[in-house]
């Protein structure tokens, strides 16, 4: 199983950072950062074609979570940098019904 410990965010926008929307990168994720720098500007590139501003980053993130559910965030700042934040969300509890004896149980989740 390969680990991934970076992921790239490419961000496309019609004009300023107005009217902007994700863009796919060339992988779902990077076994390392240097990998996904190293074809960072090249993607940026290749997007520039569709769109008039084109922003890109590669986002560290811990190859242990890699698996978890995540939530990805980003922002263009004041500065015209994209701020990418990965949060990686809780895993669900398991439900656990007890019910007293000659009642039916109902399990919800």
């Amino acid at each position: 199983m390969e680990h991934i410990a970076a992921i790239m965010m490419l961000v496309g926008c019609a004009q300023g950072n107005i009217e902007c929307k994700e863009l796919p990168a060339p992988a779902v994720g990077f076994e390392t950062a240097e990998e996904c720098r190293q074809l960072l500007q090249p993607s940026i590139n290749d997007a520039r074609g569709h769109y008039r501003i084109v922003y890109g980053t590669c986002t560290e993130i811990d190859p242990a979570l890699y698996l978890e559910d995540a939530t990805i965030t980003w922002d263009i700042t004041p500065s015209d940098q994209l701020d990418v934040q990965v949060t990686f969300d809780d895993p669900a509890l398991p439900v656990v019904v007890a019910q007293q004896s000659g009642h039916k149980a109902a399990l919800s989740n």
